[in-house]
């Protein structure tokens, strides 16, 4: 894989190492398990168009075993270093989507084009010492990702669970910009919880918007995932972006009531950096400390009923910054005796009158 342009110049192709460790390997490991799966070449961002390509060819000029592509997705810009840290201009989640189409459009005519594809790595920022990772604007930022992304790729991995990573050195701080879900002291972030919500929507989808996705359960429950605009541009952040969802209820016909549950994280709730940055950002919080930032990393919860007419229930969601939201809307079948009235519960009834009179 090597030519030379007019003048001498020799030009190393990218790719010849690979290539050959590529046909070692996937040869080595199918003739152990033919079951057992091989594929690649899991480029990072910024390749170029041909490298993907070339792979194909190569791999489809030598019949080697393949039976998966994949690839890495991050939307950062060039690092600008701070002490134990580094910032990054964003893209728009958008790209995200875009690279995890690529490879699909890249491979049109081969035979690698129709196999599954799979993202091994994504995030927002490639490096494990970027604050974003920590915020709830980075959940509101990766909620459409989430909701869209599994309509690119077969499948699309989180880059990591936790911040138990050591790659730019050991972390000094519970909160450092650590890739994870969880800091190493345990801690929830809200990129977990968008996770959490995302885990507990059914199986039906309903609607999909540009801030919001509706499914249903098979046992009738209608979930809402809804997020607030993140615009990484460094614009100012939306305060009560409003939604308002007719959602169905039980039968065409149904009437009554729909049970709520609101599950919601933001830059006020289940937000435990927040909560760090108010402690004065500890570098080794005690345990009363670390109990407090458990707490504080919880989603704030809250619940109500709405009426049901003719099988639909009108929603009216108001989200403060950076916020995403999971709602949940139950039937009620009503079980209340018929004897029963709240005016009664201290005693301030009709006998209840009655009774201090005599």
């Amino acid at each position: 894989m090597e030519r030379t342009q007019p003048g001498g110049l020799l030009v190393r192709r990218p790719g010849r190492a690979y290539h050959r460790l590529y046909e070692v390997t996937s040869t080595a490991v199918k003739e152990v398990d033919a079951e057992l799966q091989v594929g690649g070449p899991s480029l990072a961002p910024g390749y170029q168009d041909e490298w993907i390509r070339r792979f194909a060819d190569f791999v489809e000029t030598r019949d080697l075993p393949i039976d998966f592509v994949s690839r890495h997705a991050y939307s950062s810009g060039p690092v600008q270093p701070v002490p134990f840290g580094a910032h990054q201009t964003l893209m728009p989640a958008s790209a995200l989507l875009e690279q995890f189409g690529a490879p699909k459009r890249q491979l049109a005519g081969s035979r690698l084009a129709e196999l599954p594809l799979h993202i091994t790595e994504f995030n927002s920022s490639y490096r494990p010492d970027n604050p974003i990772h920590d915020t709830a604007f980075h959940a509101a930022y990766l909620a459409p990702v989430l909701v869209n992304g599994g309509d690119l790729a077969d499948s699309f991995s989180y880059w990591t669970f936790s911040d138990v990573f050591e790659e730019v050195g050991i972390p000094t701080a519970p909160f450092h910009g650590g890739f994870g879900l969880l800091t190493h002291r345990q801690i929830k972030k809200p990129t977990y919880h968008l996770y959490t919500f995302m885990a507990e929507m059914g199986e039906q989808i309903l609607a999909r918007g540009e801030d919001h996705l509706v499914t249903r359960h098979e046992d009738g429950r209608v979930t809402v995932l809804a997020w607030a605009p993140a615009d990484p541009t460094g614009g100012a952040p939306v305060e009560g972006h409003t939604l308002r969802l007719t959602l169905p209820v039980g039968t065409p016909e149904a009437r009554g009531s729909a049970y709520v549950r609101r599950r919601s994280v933001s830059e006020d709730a289940g937000n435990a950096r927040a909560a760090w940055i108010e402690m004065g950002r500890p570098l080794a919080p005690d345990t009363r400390r670390l109990d407090a930032l458990h707490e504080a990393a919880e989603p704030a919860r809250s619940h109500h009923a709405v009426p049901v007419t003719a099988g639909r229930a009108e929603i009216d969601l108001v989200l403060a910054r950076n916020e995403v939201t999971l709602l949940e809307l139950t039937p009620v079948v009503d079980e209340t005796p018929k004897w029963w009235s709240e005016e009664r519960l201290f005693g301030l009834g009709e006998e209840g009158t009655d009774a201090s009179a005599t």
